[in-house]
């Protein structure tokens, strides 16, 4: 009898069981909370020369509008956390490689920092080449710690486009506007490159030295 009474005193009641595995996962949570708090995101933005007689390939309006929605949706101050990127980082290789080729023209070379609510908010940039002006909208989401789901949503309408980005309907024709809507998992470090017709985004996760 005092074998057994020992042994059952030993062993933990359910009820503290419960509360050691809740705070394991909530310690758990947070870790990978703070891992995904700290990576950002450097981006740049290339289209491809049109070939003699080409024409752009325009994106489907439904697409376009989800992508719209998706972008102008969130109530967080436009741009803030988005900055230019310099000479030395993470994809400046590349740019460079871009650069040189006359078949690319590197558009846009930017980085973006979460905010003190731990997301990307929108942006929205204005791009002049001479008198005329593109138009790049560009939405990121970032869920998860070492391999994180990356969303991406992208509208550049270029400056020979003739659409205007904020009146579009689901009635209008197709316009010239070209969307990129992506979602998939990276690592952090690994550039990753995401593909249409007219233009491609190259992507790398970064976190802090």
């Amino acid at each position: 009898m005092r074998e057994q009474s020992s042994r059952s005193w030993l062993k933990p009641p359910p009820r503290i069981l419960s509360l050691i595995s809740t705070a394991l996962l909530t310690l758990s949570c947070a870790s990978l909370s703070i891992a995904d708090n700290q990576t950002g995101l450097e981006y740049l933005i290339f289209r491809l020369e049109p070939l003699p007689n080409g024409s752009p390939t325009p994106e489907d309006s439904h697409n376009k509008l989800l992508a719209l929605r998706e972008i102008s949706g969130s109530t967080a101050p436009t741009g803030q956390g988005h900055s230019l990127v310099g000479e030395d980082s993470t994809l400046t290789l590349a740019k460079n490689r871009l650069n040189q080729s006359s078949r690319y023209q590197v558009i846009l070379h930017a980085q973006v920092r979460r905010t003190e609510e731990s997301d990307f908010v929108p942006v929205r940039f204005r791009v002049k080449n001479g008198s005329a002006t593109s138009d790049i909208r560009v939405y990121f989401q970032l869920r998860g710690a070492n391999t994180p789901r990356l969303s991406t949503s992208i509208i550049y309408a270029p400056a020979d486009s003739r659409s205007n980005v904020e009146n579009e309907t689901a009635g209008d024709r197709p316009q010239s506007s070209w969307v990129i809507r992506d979602t998939r998992k990276i690592k952090v470090g690994e550039t990753n490159y995401i593909d249409h017709p007219r233009f491609g985004v190259l992507v790398v996760a970064t976190r802090p030295n």
